[in-house]
């Protein structure tokens, strides 16, 4: 298997560099790691499959017993509580005795004290009580990919979790209240932030080692209702001092560095209550991506969600780096560096390299590739069986009709 800087000599040799210089050497890096990447997503290879877990969160009720909730009023306070402590996430949903009605979190502000999404139209009260219902958005694995199918076992044997579309989830009529044991996950979004904001809150910048003083850090987000941005460095004598931003942020969308740093970078809001983000070490200067999903119904239990995946590959940045696909995927990556840096450069031989990388990544397929078996198929029309990997074909269409009803069915 060759080390980076083997197949940094071997790329320049393959699209003629003079190899005496190093004025190619960073672009040519670069050009590696780009054909890295685009190596990875062509297939689910086996190197790549990973396997992680998270736990389900239930139910929050401490403090219950001693709510304060004043009609027409978002403000409510519980006697006891300890949301800032425990990690309750904003977008939770409510239930306040009194009223009939499931409230959204819409910010945290204390230990004890929280803002609904709208006016508590319920009866006054200093004794009432509360539950907030169990958690439903949940951050997948870091560097997990496009490609992944997740399962549990609470009921005494492996469960593999539905897939379903936003769309559909919200057409079906479903409670969106409905605590059980979860059947179905929905597509998961992406950002740069662990958990969001529980209050509109400055940002502070730290890092894990000292020696990363006055590293920029770029936070991405909205600030006063608008988009805005600020430039936070870290502390200029010593990393591991918070420093901390100017501007008060509604709600974070992506954080980055400029340069690389020995140490971890962290990200937090509400003074270091909410964890943003986490940058990891390195020359990596780009922010972690977080990639999110839902379950339905509402976890009522706690239990580990077993998720498989294949994973984002890590950046090559030392010499003697090696990369995670093995020693098989080595000439594919670096045909298609080569044809990369043809292409750039207007030669003609970029296609003759794309067709060598193509004819390498067919031999791959063959060899290195995972059969996945959790891809949904169509069945016929009529048919009354529905699993986790089948769903059903509308009754009244065939396989060749196409209309506005052509797909599988609504969950009942």
């Amino acid at each position: 298997m060759f080390t980076f800087s083997e197949i940094q000599s071997e790329v320049k040799r393959g699209a003629i560099r003079d190899q005496s210089g190093t004025v190619f050497d960073d672009g040519i890096k670069n050009v590696i790691n780009r054909a890295l990447f685009r190596l990875n997503r062509e297939a689910p290879w086996r190197p790549m499959r990973r396997k992680s877990y998270f736990e389900t969160v239930t139910t929050y009720t401490t403090g219950s017993g001693a709510v304060s909730a004043t009609n027409d009023s978002r403000n409510i306070t519980v006697t006891g509580a300890t949301f800032l402590t425990d990690g309750v996430q904003i977008g939770r949903r409510i239930k306040i005795s009194g009223s009939g009605r499931y409230y959204q979190i819409r910010e945290i502000t204390g230990e004890t004290t929280l803002v609904l999404d709208r006016e508590y139209d319920g009866t006054t009260t200093t004794s009432g009580t509360y539950s907030i219902l169990a958690q439903e958005e949940y951050n997948m694995t870091l560097q997990g990919g496009h490609r992944m199918f997740m399962w549990h076992e609470e009921y005494g044997y492996p469960y593999q979790m539905i897939y379903i579309t936003d769309q559909d989830f919200y057409v079906s009529g479903l409670h969106v209240t409905t605590e059980a044991i979860p059947l179905y996950y929905r597509m998961w979004g992406q950002d740069m932030v662990i958990e969001q904001v529980r209050t509109p809150s400055t940002i502070s910048v730290v890092s894990s080692d000292a020696t990363d003083v006055s590293i920029p850090i770029t936070v991405f987000g909205i600030v006063s209702g608008y988009p805005d941005y600020e430039i936070i460095s870290t502390n200029g004598a010593n990393g591991t001092t918070t420093a901390t931003g100017s501007k008060t942020f509604d709600s974070v969308e992506r954080v980055s560095k400029a340069q690389s740093t020995d140490g971890r970078i962290t990200v937090t809001a509400n003074s270091g209550d909410t964890t943003i983000s986490v940058i990891p070490v390195g020359e990596q200067t780009w922010g972690t991506i977080y990639r999110k999903i839902q379950l339905y119904p509402l976890p009522n239990t706690v239990f580990p969600m077993n998720v498989q995946y294949y994973k984002d590959p890590y950046k090559l940045v030392n010499d003697g780096d090696v990369h995670e696909l093995g020693g098989e995927f080595d000439q594919s990556l670096i045909y298609m560096a080569i044809a990369i840096l043809k292409y750039e450069n207007n030669q003609s031989e970029g296609d003759k390299f794309t067709g060598l990388y193509v004819d390498e990544v067919k031999k791959l397929r063959r060899s290195m590739m995972d059969k996945i078996d959790w891809f949904p198929t169509l069945k016929r029309p009529k048919d009354s069986r529905q699993t986790s990997t089948v769903l059903k074909v509308h009754p009244y269409l065939g396989y060749q009709q196409v209309g506005s009803q052509y797909g599988p069915r609504r969950i009942p």
